[in-house]
């Protein structure tokens, strides 16, 4: 009796083990059909018969290898994730199976793990051209294009058939690192030795637009032009002096005009000179018409890829119906960090010396800190930005010192491709240090600022019209410094 148990076990452990054999074969022979298929890129087919090959051996590493490239191929990146992770457990070192995980992140956007499969195929394997192409594609993607531009290149120079993307892709990191002429060389050197016409294309659009726009940039001097119909319902001395306020409405014919030219103008030093000119002429408050002359002596160095330094030197001289009003000179030393390619940081301290012609008491001078922050969205024309600053004022007179802090934030947005509106707003809270002479208490103001505009750009990238909203409100602890203002401004602007 014992005996027969036995031999009927055995029996049934052979038939298993003869079973199990032959489902092997007949899943290797699904395999490799499959492969077959793989290779002369019939896809479904592929996927058909790499399934029936899974049914019969599920853990088999290679089999779920294909079939997660099969996957990756018909766009089903889910259930390519499954049976390349399967293979990845079962076994790790399937050639190939580090790339093609690399190759499925790159089609989920994960660009950072991505690149660490690329970078670890090639770390192993240093004569894999895609895996060096694919990681500078992956860098590219993740804005890091200093490290790009040297694995695409090195992919470029080893295989002539990447070489043309490989260019292409280059030549846009170049570009993106400001590298203008490098960027345009090998945009045109992959018009030279692209197959596909479609790259020729795009390559060419990139070197045309390049070479537009920098020859533009590359100008020594920039011209700027803009004049328009104000119409104002509290007429204000601005921007000369905020206190002074008429209380009746009128409308104003406005001009403003600034150039800059670059005496200097090197890969790391820009220096020169400019002026601009402010100029309003109300119809009937002519003691009101404003004109400010503003002189400009600039040097700008670039201390590194993301640090520029800056100092200027202004001096402006307003005239209040043509009689001498303000003279002053601002000097203004700065640090601009660019972050990256979509945020930006100025830091930067101003002193002013003030000479008032008409009130002695305010001579004195000023020394402000600020800093402003600046946001891009990627893929979108617009940003938002934001800014603080402090300010102390010292004057001869006691009662005019204070203290004045000083906020922004805003948003500029293309909403169509000529079409921008631009959205801000300023708070400032303004305490002085003394009682006021006049009404024998410490003034104190808090203001707030909005505008918004609308602009249309008609002719070219120079010629555009535009209309502005502006809103201001003074609250004050001394009621005759309260006021309220609304002001409407169309103008027509030129920049060249």
């Amino acid at each position: 009796m014992h005996q027969s148990v036995k031999i009927f076990f055995i029996c049934i452990l052979l038939l298993s083990i003869f079973n199990l054999v032959i489902a092997e074969e007949i899943a290797q022979n699904y395999y490799d059909l499959g492969v077959f298929a793989y290779e002369e890129r019939n896809f479904i087919e592929s996927q058909d018969l790499l399934l029936k090959a899974i049914s019969l051996d599920p853990e088999n590493a290679r089999i779920n290898f294909y079939l997660g490239r099969v996957y990756v191929k018909l766009g089903q990146l889910d259930a390519a994730a499954h049976h390349l992770s399967t293979a990845f457990l079962t076994d790790p070192k399937i050639p190939g199976l580090t790339y093609f995980l690399g190759i499925l992140y790159q089609e989920k956007k994960d660009y950072e793990k991505a690149l660490q499969k690329f970078q670890k195929v090639s770390a192993q394997e240093p004569s894999n051209v895609l895996a060096i192409y694919y990681s500078g594609v992956n860098l590219y993607k993740l804005k890091r294009y200093a490290a790009a531009v040297e694995s695409l290149e090195k992919a470029a120079t080893m295989s002539p058939t990447i070489a043309g993307n490989g260019y292409y892709y280059s030549g846009i990191c170049n570009y993106q690192l400001g590298r203008y002429k490098a960027a345009v060389q090998q945009f045109e050197h992959v018009i030279e030795i692209a197959d596909s016409e479609d790259l020729k294309e795009n390559a060419r659009s990139w070197a045309q637009a390049i070479k537009k726009d920098h020859q533009a940039a590359a100008k020594p001097y920039r011209l700027y032009l803009k004049t328009g119909y104000l119409y104002d319902d509290n007429v204000v001395l601005e921007p000369a002096d905020l206190d002074i306020v008429a209380d009746e409405s009128d409308s104003a014919y406005m001009l403003y005009f600034s150039g800059k030219y670059d005496v200097i103008d090197s890969r790391r030093v820009t220096s020169g000179i400019g002026y601009s000119h402010y100029q309003t002429r109300y119809q009937d408050l002519d003691e009101y018409d404003l004109t400010g002359s503003i002189g400009n002596i600039y040097l700008n160095y670039k201390f590194s890829k993301s640090v520029k330094l800056g100092l200027k030197y202004l001096p402006i001289y307003y005239w209040v119906d043509a009689e001498s009003y303000l003279m002053q000179h601002q000097i203004n030393p700065s640090v601009m960090w660019f972050i990256d390619n979509n945020n930006a940081v100025d830091f930067s301290y101003s002193y002013y010396r003030n000479n008032y012609f008409t009130d002695n008491a305010r001579d004195g001078h000023s020394n402000e800190l600020s800093a402003d922050y600046s946001h891009g969205f990627s893929g979108l024309d617009g940003y938002v930005f934001c800014g603080i600053g402090y300010e102390i004022n010292s004057a001869n007179g006691d009662d005019q010192d204070f203290c004045e802090l000083k906020t922004l934030l805003g948003i500029s947005y293309d909403i169509f491709e000529k079409t921008n509106i631009t959205v801000y707003g300023n708070y400032y809270d303004k305490g002085y240090d003394h009682r006021n002479l006049k009404y024998n208490i410490k003034r104190n103001d808090a203001r707030y600022f909005a505008s918004a505009s609308i602009t249309q750009n008609i002719w070219k990238k120079w010629l555009n019209v535009s209309a502005e909203y502006t809103y201001t409100k003074n609250n004050s602890n001394i009621a005759n410094f309260d006021y309220e203002r609304n002001a409407m401004l169309l103008s027509v602007s030129v920049k060249l």
